[in-house]
């Protein structure tokens, strides 16, 4: 099989000839890997059966330095940052924590996602990685609506906003759906195989908010997410990301239409027990602990995670495996390796 094909038939539940995986790596953990392994792909060495693709630069220059006292760095929302001296960690600013009234959020210089400009050439990129290198491509949206939303106003005042202020809430939740929602379908129509959206709305323990606020608030919001990108192209996979244990919003997220689940922590969910509640209607991707087994185990502690992970959550198909987060630099290298032959092993159908 290709890598899209693989892939595709997991994405459905069913049972490709391997368990295709997705192999997320911190930037230091890349280069680390550089060095053990000179002059190797790493992408081809892992095995990895993903590609992704994303909107083309914007032509706008907005100067958000107004709305902070201090220099950060910015990205094209305006969410400001200032990062320790590895880039790894950020210590974050939000660009409306000042607003005042509504016209504040209202005339905001809100990114351009919504042009068609920033999605040209993304049909052709798509086919490419398609045709060529036989992979699955997926796009992300990641960050789709809450956690772009609090990072802009502050996570305080975008919770007293949706309890005291809604209109106030609203304009800031719309504005961030309008735009995703013309990525999605313009992605969906460049035939994109997967659509990645998600947001962080869960902790170890539980969800950060109650089911109620976030059907009210967030669900009908990524609804007009989804249903763009399927009636751009049916085809199109959804998948849905939040760290944390989320048990409490999986049924809601099936309503939604959402197909696979990442990335299924083992540290705070039973996989097994999900597997069984809803294996029938969705396919996960992930699963691999990173703040525990990856980070802190031996080689062979790694090697009987990746095997149970398997027979959890993919012995009869429907699983991408992968780490539930992304490789960091306080997994050892050893560790790395033995998740990679652990899977050639113990991943084939």
């Amino acid at each position: 099989m290709t890598s899209r094909e693989r892939v595709l038939i997991a994405c459905r539940r069913g049972k490709p000839d391997r368990v295709p995986r997705d192999m997320w790596m911190e930037h230091g953990v890349v280069q680390e890997l550089q060095k053990h392994l000179p002059g190797v792909d790493l992408a081809a060495h892992f095995r990895v059966d993903i590609s992704g693709v994303g909107c083309g630069p914007t032509r706008l220059r907005t100067d958000f330095s107004p709305y902070f006292q201090r220099p950060v760095e910015c990205d094209e929302w305006g969410r400001g940052r200032v990062w320790d001296q590895e880039r790894h960690y950020a210590e974050y600013f939000y660009p409306l924590q000042q607003a005042t009234k509504l016209s504040d959020i209202e005339d905001y210089p809100w990114p351009d996602f919504d042009q068609a400009y920033r999605y040209e050439g993304a049909a052709e990129r798509v086919r490419q990685l398609q045709d060529g290198a036989g992979r699955a491509v997926i796009v992300a949206l990641a960050e789709t609506v809450f956690e772009i939303a609090w990072e802009l106003r502050s996570m305080e005042l975008l919770f007293e906003d949706m309890a005291f202020r809604p209109a106030w809430a609203s304009a800031l939740l719309d504005r961030i759906t309008d735009r995703r929602v013309v990525a999605a379908a313009a992605f969906a129509a460049a035939g994109v195989d997967v659509l990645q959206i998600g947001d962080d709305v869960a902790m170890q323990t539980g969800l950060m908010l109650s089911p109620a606020l976030w059907r009210t608030w967030f669900a009908p919001r990524l609804q007009r997410v989804i249903r763009a990108a399927k009636a751009a192209r049916p085809e199109v996979i959804i998948w849905y990301h939040s760290d944390g244990n989320i048990t409490d919003l999986i049924p809601d997220l099936i309503d939604l239409g959402v197909e696979v689940l990442n990335p299924l922590q083992p540290e705070c969910l039973d996989q097994a027990q999900i597997k069984r509640d809803f294996g029938s209607r969705l396919a996960f991707w992930g699963g691999l602990g990173v703040q525990s087994v990856l980070p802190f185990g031996s080689p062979d502690d790694v090697r009987r995670h990746v095997r149970e992970v398997i027979n959890n959550l993919g012995a009869d198909g429907g699983l991408v495996i992968g780490p539930a987060h992304v490789l960091e630099r306080d997994v050892p290298i050893a560790n790395i390796l033995a998740m990679k032959d652990a899977i050639d092993e113990f991943g084939g159908y």
